[in-house]
């Protein structure tokens, strides 16, 4: 209040506000479409006024549109880009976890069609194999879920894991669309010396990941 008069209070909504409001179910579409003197698309779903999602309509066809485009070749033979090298070193102790990451960098992302780990056996055959996607959900695991439900027994000379319209014709275990890594994602190789086996003699596997790099349109 200043002299006696009272400051006026601009009381519209905003559109922003009124989104909000249905998002938490507080106001029906009929509500909204009264408040706002604006146009809010909306279409008919099952006999139901639906707002219109865009994500559904105009970003996720452009995850398709991203791999149409290669920019860049992976093939499983640049250290630190798309081949990861583990060594678990002798006398390792059982139950021990050897990890490795690919990180996709900034402003990148990428199609997978396979990851390729070779792991020849120790003398003692104790080392199994594993890789981790950080974007497979696992509470409170940043690497995220295991591909293979089970450790893998070594020698792998190699394991193909592949992703293509073709490959569940190799293996049923394979899947038939590229896996897309956004940036930040990562690709974990694992060796373990197995839980109650005597201390390894020490091995070398590599994790080698093939694909392409596509056009960023979906960040």
């Amino acid at each position: 209040m200043t002299m006696g008069k009272q400051r006026p209070v601009d009381k519209v909504i905003s559109p922003a506000e009124i989104i909000r409001a249905l998002q938490a179910g507080s106001i029906t579409t009929a509500q909204a479409q009264a408040m706002f003197n604006g146009v809010i698309p909306i279409g008919d779903y099952k006999g139901i006024a639906a707002i219109l999602d865009l994500d559904k309509l105009v970003v996720q066809p452009l995850v398709w549109a991203e791999q149409q485009h290669i920019l860049g070749n992976l093939d499983g033979v640049t250290a630190g880009v798309d081949l990861l090298t583990l060594t678990v070193p002798a006398a390792t102790a059982a139950g021990v976890v050897i990890t490795g990451s690919i990180l996709v960098p900034a402003g990148e992302v990428w199609f997978i069609n396979g990851v390729v780990g070779t792991c020849l056996a120790d003398a003692t055959g104790t080392i199994v194999y594993n890789w981790r996607c950080s974007l497979f959900p696992l509470a409170g695991v940043a690497l995220g879920a295991p591909y293979h439900t089970a450790w893998l027994a070594t020698p792998l000379g190699p394991q193909f894991d592949e992703f293509s319209a073709i490959a569940t014709l190799f293996a049923i275990g394979n899947k038939p669309v590229p896996l897309r890594l956004p940036a930040g994602a990562t690709i974990s190789g694992q060796l373990m010396n197995a839980v109650g086996a005597a201390a390894c003699t020490g091995v070398v596997g590599t994790l080698q990941l093939f694909g392409w790099k596509g056009k960023l349109l979906v960040a």
